[in-house]
Formats: structure tokens, C-alpha cells, sequence
């Protein structure tokens, strides 16, 4: 099983501030995503210029991140996230891992 990253970009909905977005995520990252099969770990990233975000999750393999992708939007813990984004805006990739460096394994 090979380890799986999910990148994700999107735009808020008007009148969402990055405070209130932060906790949303904070909130589907903690309820949803955390309790999902296979998930690993998530972060969070915003571009000031473009107003975008980014979310960078790592599962341990594709078919978990495609079924808790799957599940996310039928989920009532995820309706507050589902309902701050711009649908139009959003971007999403998955892809497996191909290798991995660090510093402990340079």
C-alpha cells in the first residue's frame, strides 16, 4: 500500500473570514477526517494574493483517501466546511507517493 497525498484548492464563499475559515477546518479536520480509515495527517496553507487555500493531506493509500472524499460530502459534520467553500473554485488532485526525502534520510 503506498502512501497517498490529496491537494486541494479553493476559495472561500463571500463574507468568510480567514478566522472562521480556520476553525472550520479545524472543526472537519478534528470530527471527519481524523476518524476516517487511513488518514494520516492534514495542513493548511493560504495564498494573501489570490485569496486561495490549500490543503495537503496524506493518507496511507488511495483508496482510503478516495472513499473518505466520497463520504465527506453526504456527512452532516461536514456540512459547515461543504457550505463555506466556493464549489466553483475547487481543485483537487490525488496522487500516490513516489518517494520521499528528509532530512533524517539524506
Amino acid at each position: 500500500m503506498a502512501t497517498a497525498t490529496e491537494i486541494v484548492s479553493m476559495k472561500t464563499m463571500e463574507g468568510v473570514s480567514k478566522e472562521d475559515f480556520f476553525r472550520i477546518v479545524d472543526a472537519l479536520e478534528t470530527n471527519f477526517h481524523a476518524k476516517q480509515p487511513g488518514f494520516i495527517d492534514s495542513e493548511l496553507l493560504h495564498d494573501e494574493k489570490s485569496d486561495e487555500w490549500f490543503m495537503i493531506q496524506h493518507w496511507d493509500s488511495l483508496d482510503n483517501m478516495r472513499s473518505a472524499s466520497k463520504k465527506m460530502f453526504h456527512n452532516p459534520v461536514t456540512e459547515s466546511f461543504v457550505n463555506s467553500i466556493n464549489p466553483k473554485t475547487v481543485k483537487m488532485i490525488m496522487l500516490p507517493r513516489m518517494g520521499a526525502w528528509s532530512r533524517e534520510t539524506v
